[in-house]
């Protein structure tokens, strides 16, 4: 695919997008809330990637992944990609701060603070479908057909991997004693980068990732030993949905994670709304899952434990829903 790179991830290619991003971004905070850890009976940090400029840990990928378009093919690239809606809204403001034009699909299911804001960012917004894959084969075709659009993936590619795996450069420096580290698991470019990140550089830290019991398709394909697919996946974790997994992801998935957990949709209520009253912090789903995890008791907290916490774009009646409960 036009602009997709599917070469190895290597750490040299992690320390080059941190330059990259240190134009433009700050690293976030890795924060201990008392309130939340009296809550959970056990203390837990949070890496707040809701607090980047899209409301999610997207932008790293998307603005790695644009400069390196543009530093290679010249001023007039532009973009197009697939998104349920943080890429799309990362894949936008970077191409706004970068001075390229994007086009974003996404699925009519997205919720509609993410579609305005991809629109307000100045970007080509197509609506179809009712799942991240359907429009990601529409955005496909559109880009096979183009001779001037390149495709910038959410997950399979080695500057979006290599961009996420700063979140472990970052929680590395934060927390040098830190013994587990906890990440939402969608289309694997989040975990890919931040356990390669760890596992290469500190080995013994522990890593788990996290997804829906009604989108699990990377435990389901690791219990199978082999890329599997999911009918009908669903969950309030809008943003980590999948009925399939990534075959350029699934090996650093094996060979980086340590174990892969699933959390009900109730216990990720909760954990949003345990986030926002104890923690100070406003989760979306698919931000709330590690917290959730605990919750759920999937995971002990008898280590230094890091929560990726990594976006909240929540729609404000789901937010409503969750803190009424």
């Amino acid at each position: 695919m036009r602009g997709q790179n599917l070469e190895k991830v290597a750490v040299s290619d992690l320390v080059v997008a941190a330059n990259r991003l240190k134009t433009r971004l700050t690293p976030t905070p890795l924060t201990s809330s008392q309130l939340l850890n009296i809550a959970l009976g056990g203390e837990v940090f949070l890496k707040l990637e809701s607090l980047q400029p899209t409301g999610s840990y997207k932008i790293r990928g998307a603005y790695n992944k644009c400069c390196h378009l543009k530093e290679s093919l010249g001023e007039e690239v532009s973009i197009i990609t697939a998104s349920s809606g943080n890429h799309g809204l990362a894949c936008a403001y970077a191409a706004k701060l970068l001075g390229m034009e994007a086009k974003v699909y996404v699925p009519v299911t997205t919720p509609q603070i993410k579609k305005d804001n991809i629109r307000a960012l100045g970007a080509d917004l197509v609506e179809v479908g009712n799942t991240y894959d359907e429009s990601f084969i529409c955005a496909c075709e559109e880009a096979e057909k183009s001779d001037n659009l390149y495709y910038v993936h959410p997950v399979s590619d080695i500057d979006v991997v290599a961009a996420q795996g700063t979140i472990g450069l970052e929680i590395l420096g934060q927390l040098d004693d830190v013994q587990q580290v906890i990440i939402p698991l969608g289309g694997g470019g989040l975990s890919s980068g931040i356990a390669f990140a760890i596992k290469n550089l500190k080995p013994e830290v522990e890593v788990i990732s996290v997804m829906p019991e009604g989108s699990d398709v990377y435990l389901k394909s690791r219990q199978a030993g082999r890329l599997v697919t999911i009918e009908n996946p669903h969950s309030i974790a809008d943003a980590v949905v999948r009925k399939c997994g990534e075959e350029y992801l699934f090996p650093y998935i094996e060979e980086y994670v340590d174990e892969i957990v699933t959390v009900k949709e109730e216990r990720m209520k909760e954990a949003i709304k345990a986030a926002a009253l104890y923690g100070k912090v406003t989760l979306e789903g698919a931000g709330a899952m590690p917290l959730a995890a605990v919750l759920e008791d999937k995971t002990l907290l008898d280590q230094k434990t890091v929560l990726i916490c990594s976006g909240g774009n929540i729609d404000l009646g789901l937010l409503k829903e969750c803190i009424s409960k």
